[in-house]
């Protein structure tokens, strides 16, 4: 029976199906144990040390991880708009703009403070006028007394001042005394100092104005560190005293009743007013629709285009939305909007106690809940239901954020949990990964006594394919050999022999994989190379050519080594080919290999000798040199004839392409036109030139073969082949 007969043979095929599958069940059986404890060890220290890392980033909370947390817990304010579930806007508070309508009927701004008073008296019945605006410098007499007056008159205006880090000076001291009586009263301070944030420079209401006034609040509001809105300060200290913001300020004074705070080393401990509680130096804001803010013109309300018994008893915030004067903040919500509302905002949610709570106790239990329930769902066998467990954890987790956002105003803090859990997830299929090629390679020590390990995968994958045969496929065939290996051999040890074929055959394997070519076989001190198969690709000759220079590079490492432990030097030669050649399993069908086999592999080998007669570590044929992309310059060496073919090959030496090489391959090119030409005095002259100018150790050949032809000419139908009778 033929080879192809067997391979054909339906019995013989699915015993050698069995076989391999008999082999598989041995080698799992032997590590299927110890694997699957390492594997759950593993599975629980990945659970660890992420977990580990989660808790330490939510805790240090570094701007950088701060920002991306940021940006993916504000989808939860897009979702809850979605389903039209933003908190109600309490019907007594309203915003007085001076927008656009105002700005273009009574003047640019700032405006007279005559227009400024006339406003305040048609709110003269409001239950509390809070004004985001501050009156730091004098305008004219009339202008300030008609002001002032009327402040004082109304009895319900809480004027605006703005803290600052830096400034070139601070506030009089007429101003600061008359700012104590709108601090805090019922402060309780629990340590020696207060973390709560202190300015050291304010710019305040002039005296008379901050005399007038019913109170004083600040309106200083800082951004997140990704330059967002979406925190309310409870305090700020300033010269000694802790100072409320302007919605805290409305309150205390609509509801006659003081806020009761209480301090200590990190902050705002407790605050109390109302039905609000807040622990924390801000809280988050719970933004309500601002297309539903009802924001009344101040322009209409002086001209009486809406009465002023319209205002009775509400608690109204007079602010600037004109976008030309740059009063605007950026939110979650609403990217343009005017500073007012965010005071707006706040005065809503501590009037009707819907402030955005938060747990970081609970957002520490969600993530050990995710991070358990990733866990759990790792092990789930199959990878499509393993990698649904996944996404239906990170799913959940979500809904539960967004569905309590949205029934009770609580903001779980889910970037970590989700964060953490992708991790977990990614570290447990890298784990999962790495336990199956330690499966396979546990597989493949059991197959490689009976088929060659470059086959070990496919054949694991599809026992079917075990028959012989192959393809026509091109090719580059690289070979590389050991110079003077058997006279080395006879100065080392074999001990020392086999160190130095380690050391040697690690880095040169090394390249020819890094350069994507396959490692066919090493024959003895010999190694054997094929670029462009089995995978693709498409600049073959290029990866060739690169590994034989990079082979060559690597001598000098190499070597260096080898003499500090007293070993010889060595040197290699290297042949490439490029052709067509018949690719795949080759041998019996009892022992096989993945090979190349064709009149392509055996020039690639004769090329491969022939590095030692012309003194070039590296020869190419000119099969392949014609495939080389502009990173290398091909030298031409000769016109040869090998032993076994009758054709003759044109050889060269590919060098990286510089200037020093592209001048030297101009001139050996020339050099070689002539002796072709059989104009040997000139080509001897060029080739003397290459040995002694550019000290090439291939000229000398040609020096030596022009003397020979001068004085004992070819015959006329000399082509200037060269034909060797060894390999």
């Amino acid at each position: 029976m033929g080879i192809a007969d067997f391979c054909h043979n339906e019995k013989r095929v699915a015993s050698r199906r069995r076989f391999v599958q008999d082999v598989t069940n041995e080698a799992s059986n032997q590590t299927g144990t110890s694997m699957k404890k390492k594997n759950f060890y593993i599975r629980c220290l990945c659970f660890t040390v992420v977990t580990l890392l989660t808790f330490i980033a939510s805790v240090m909370n570094l701007d950088a991880t701060k920002k991306v947390s940021l940006l993916f817990e504000d989808t939860k304010y897009t979702i809850r708009a979605e389903f039209g579930q933003q908190p109600k806007i309490n019907p007594a508070t309203v915003i007085i703009a001076i927008d656009e309508h105002s700005i273009n009927e009574l003047g640019r701004w700032p405006w007279d403070r005559h227009i400024l008073a006339e406003l305040l008296t048609k709110l003269s019945e409001a239950a509390v006028v809070c004004l985001d605006i501050v009156f730091s410098e004098p305008a004219s007499p009339t202008q300030d007394e008609a002001l002032t007056q009327v402040i004082s008159e109304n009895g319900n205006i809480i004027a605006g001042f703005f803290l600052r880090p830096t400034a070139s000076a601070d506030a009089r001291p007429d101003q600061i005394e008359v700012l104590h009586d709108s601090a805090y009263q019922d402060v309780i301070m629990r340590d020696p100092i207060s973390g709560v944030k202190e300015f050291p420079f304010g710019e305040l209401n002039i005296q008379p104005i901050g005399q007038a006034a019913l109170a004083q609040a600040f309106f200083t509001t800082e951004p997140d560190p990704d330059g967002l809105y979406r925190r309310y300060p409870v305090a700020y200290a300033y010269q000694g005293y802790y100072y409320p913001p302007l919605a805290v300020q409305i309150l205390r004074y609509s509801l006659n009743q003081e806020a009761k705070l209480i301090l200590d080393r990190t902050g705002v401990h407790g605050f109390s007013l109302n039905r609000s509680m807040v622990t924390g130096n801000h809280f988050a804001l719970n933004f309500p629709d601002p297309d539903k803010t009802p924001m009344i013109s101040a322009v209409d309300v002086i001209r009486g285009t809406i009465p002023p018994d319209h205002f009775k008893d509400k608690l109204i915030l007079v602010g600037v939305t004109e976008t030309g004067i740059f009063d605007l903040r950026p939110t979650p919500v609403d990217p343009i909007i005017p500073g007012v509302w965010i005071h707006f905002t706040a005065l809503n949610n501590l009037l009707n106690n819907d402030m955005l709570q938060e747990s970081s106790e609970l957002d520490y239990l969600m993530t050990i809940i995710t991070l358990l329930m990733i866990l759990a769902a790792s092990f789930v066998r199959r990878f499509s239901l393993r990698i649904s467990g996944y996404f239906g954890v990170i799913g959940l987790i979500i809904t539960v954020a967004n569905t309590v956002h949205i029934t009770n105003n609580f903001w779980f803090h889910e970037f970590y949990p989700v964060a953490g859990g992708i991790l977990l997830a990614v570290c447990l299929e890298a784990t999962a990964f790495l336990f199956t090629e330690i499966r396979a390679g546990a597989l493949k020590k059991a197959f490689v006594s009976y088929v060659s390990p470059e086959v070990v995968g496919e054949l694991l994958a599809h026992p079917e394919q075990l028959e012989l045969g192959g393809g026509e496929r091109e090719i580059s065939i690289l070979f590389s050999d050991i110079r003077g290996f058997t006279t080395l051999s006879e100065k080392v040890s074999p001990r020392q022999l086999v160190e130095m074929l380690t050391a040697i055959h690690n880095p040169m394997t090394g390249i020819v994989l890094n350069n994507k070519g396959m490692l066919d076989k090493y024959i003895g001190d010999a190694m054997m190379a094929l670029f462009n198969t089995p995978v693709d690709l498409p600049d073959h000759a290029d990866g060739a050519v690169r590994s034989a220079l990079d082979m060559v590079a690597s001598l000098e490492g190499i070597n260096r080594d080898f003499a500090a432990k007293g070993l010889p030097a060595i040197d290699v030669g290297v042949g490439i080919n490029t052709g067509l050649c018949i690719v795949g399993n080759m041998g019996s069908t009892f022992r096989f290999n993945y090979t190349a086999i064709g009149d392509a592999v055996n020039l690639a080998s004769r090329l491969e000798g022939l590095t030692k007669a012309y003194h070039s570590r590296v020869i190419i044929s000119e099969y392949t040199a014609i495939k080389l992309s502009q990173e290398f310059i091909c030298r031409p060496l000769d016109r040869v004839k090998v032993k076994g073919k009758n054709e003759p090959v044109a050889i060269f030496q590919p060098l990286m392409r510089n200037k020093e090489s592209e001048v030297l391959c101009q001139v050996a090119t020339q050099a070689l036109h002539l002796y072709f030409a059989g104009k040997f005095t000139e080509a001897a002259e060029l080739f003397q030139q290459l040995a002694t100018e550019y000290r090439d150790p291939v000229a000398p050949i040609f020096v030596d073969r022009c003397l020979l032809y001068r004085q004992n000419p070819p015959s006329t139908d000399w082509d200037g082949v060269h034909v060797l009778e060894s390999k």
